[in-house]
């Protein structure tokens, strides 16, 4: 048979391994999460008021969460990515 057998818990210790990274990454942050969110809810459309919404609730303003965004979105694509690839590995090792 061609290619390398994989064991199963190797993959599973890889897999927690980014899972923690993804739990550390500041995309992850409860604060940026919550920003995120009252962004997402919030009625109205103008910078301004929801910058005083998020500095009302201690959440980091709509400029920080953009630069947070800008920053982190590639590792945070990579770390997923890197979690996808493990999760069809260990589906096929399983087999």
């Amino acid at each position: 048979m061609f290619g390398r057998h994989e064991n199963v818990s190797t993959l599973t210790a890889e897999l927690a391994e980014v899972d923690a990274q993804i739990s550390a990454h500041p995309l992850a942050s409860r604060r940026i999460r919550a920003a995120q969110a009252e962004v997402a809810s919030s009625e109205s459309r103008d910078a301004a008021e929801i910058d005083g919404e998020l500095a009302a609730d201690g959440l980091p303003s709509v400029e920080e969460l953009g630069r947070a965004h800008v920053s982190g979105t590639w590792s945070w694509w990579k770390l997923h990515r890197r979690k996808r690839r493990h999760e069809k590995r260990i589906e096929r090792a399983a087999r």
